[in-house]
């Protein structure tokens, strides 16, 4: 069913492509909208896991097609069922929670939690400031049937909602060019353009209602370099930081390209426990043995930490 749906899409995408010119990121879009309302006899037959993963596929065969940004790039399944999996593990208990998704691009990172959280009800708030992968992230909700609420605009303004119980995010690296803004905030330089990715992160914790939890895909040099003082100053007053767990480097190109895994909880004056941070390299992810013994680890720690 996979490979049925994948061709529909990637020769749909192509036919329009041929009628409009338009780019195949925008055309891919309408050709899940074409098969979400023309067919659905064949879509009813498909799995939830199904179709995300008909769409990746279309995604990954329009990178041959079309030179996009890098931060257009969608985030791998490996790494996002390993957030999946802690995001489940951390609210544990819980049946129903509100999500958003601080840079959620065409939505795929939401869509894997949902499909690995069968369990949990997750009410989805979606922010993309490009306005064509805003458009694609709505054609996907609607191909996969999940809501989504999505807001095309700037995650380092003003949010348009607050009080969240998650926030995730495949953060951009680089710099934000409005320094205005950037200015107004904790985590702006006070000379030259700001560092996105650390505005950012103080944006994910301003959505987060106390005890809220941010689960933030960064870079692994996040804490080294200049002008980090400041990062880490915000983070150690205004959060109880969890974890900061590094991918496989076999998954990047370069070791400066590595990213890791930062779980952040806000601080909520009712909750004080001190907690040990959980530093780890996370296993190649074809190593099994060394991921079940990663995961008992993870386990252990949730339990001490987390559970008392």
């Amino acid at each position: 069913m996979i490979e049925t749906l994948f061709k529909m899409i990637d020769e749909k995408t192509k036919a329009l492509q041929a009628e409009n010119g338009h780019s195949f990121i925008e055309n891919l879009g309408l050709s899940l909208e074409h098969i979400y309302t023309s067919e659905r006899e064949t879509l009813e037959k498909s799995t939830l896991a199904d179709r995300r993963k008909a769409f990746q596929f279309a995604y990954l065969s329009m990178l041959k097609e079309e030179m996009i940004q890098p931060n257009h790039q969608i985030t791998p399944d490996s790494i996002g069922y390993l957030l999946s999996y802690m995001v489940g593990a951390f609210t544990k208990g819980q049946t129903s929670i509100e999500v958003l998704d601080i840079t959620s691009g065409t939505g795929h990172l939401s869509a894997t939690l949902n499909e690995q959280n069968p369990d949990l009800t997750l009410i989805h708030h979606l922010v993309e400031v490009d306005p064509v992968l805003s458009r694609v992230s709505v054609h996907l909700a609607n191909f996969l049937e999940i809501p989504f609420d999505v807001y095309p605009v700037d995650a380092i303004m003003p949010l348009p909602v607050q009080n969240m119980d998650i926030v995730i995010g495949d953060l951009p690296i680089g710099y934000y060019p409005l320094d205005e803004r950037s200015h107004e905030m904790r985590l702006g330089f006070k000379e030259g353009h700001s560092y996105s990715h650390h505005l950012l992160i103080e944006q994910a914790m301003s959505a987060l209602k106390p005890g809220g939890l941010a689960f933030l895909i960064v870079p692994s040099l996040l804490f080294e370099g200049d002008n980090v003082e400041q990062l880490q100053k915000f983070i150690a007053t205004d959060t109880n930081m969890q974890a900061f767990l590094n991918f496989p480097s076999n998954l990047f190109k370069t070791e400066n390209m590595r990213k890791s895994l930062l779980i952040l909880e806000k601080k909520s004056e009712n909750k004080q426990n001190s907690i040990e941070v959980l530093l780890s390299d996370i296993p190649d992810f074809k190593n099994n043995q060394g991921m079940q013994s990663f995961l008992k680890g993870f386990d252990t720690w949730l339990t001490e930490n987390r559970q008392k």
